[in-house]
């Protein structure tokens, strides 16, 4: 029992040590919704009427649901299989790239999107959607 007390500490640490050398400072999960109206009403009631609300690009809405979370929701006409994407936000686009690139992980082409993002979009081992951004 104390081994595996001991194992379970150390795998802890681990993790932790090993979160910390990717400190990312903040992420967004993007959320489909098939009305943003809806979603905007939805969502500001359940993370509360002063939570700060911008539309970067039309047909989406982004909701600040922690200090360091972001929802992006975004209108589709069908709801994917999957809905949620987590999104991690990058100081350099070019610079995560090569960095993931050297550790075996393709995290996908960057799109900018001008004076507004650019982003990569990809997914983990099981399919799970992820994306990395950048804000100019």
């Amino acid at each position: 029992m104390m081994r595996v007390l001991i194992l379970s500490a150390a795998l802890g640490l681990a993790l932790a040590s090993n979160a910390a050398a990717q400190a990312f400072s903040e992420a967004t999960v993007a959320v489909p919704v098939t009305s943003l109206d809806e979603a905007k009403i939805w969502y500001g009631k359940f993370l509360g009427e002063d939570a700060e609300i911008i539309e970067p690009v039309p047909g989406v809405l982004e909701v600040k649901a922690t200090p360091d979370m972001w929802l992006q929701l975004y209108e589709t006409e069908k709801m994917p299989e999957t809905g949620a994407v987590i999104r991690f936000l990058v100081d350099d686009m070019a610079a995560a790239q090569a960095s993931y690139a050297e550790k075996g992980i393709d995290v996908g082409e960057a799109i900018e999107v001008p004076g507004v993002v650019i982003y990569s979009d990809f997914t983990d081992p099981f399919g799970n959607a992820m994306s990395l951004y950048d804000l100019p």
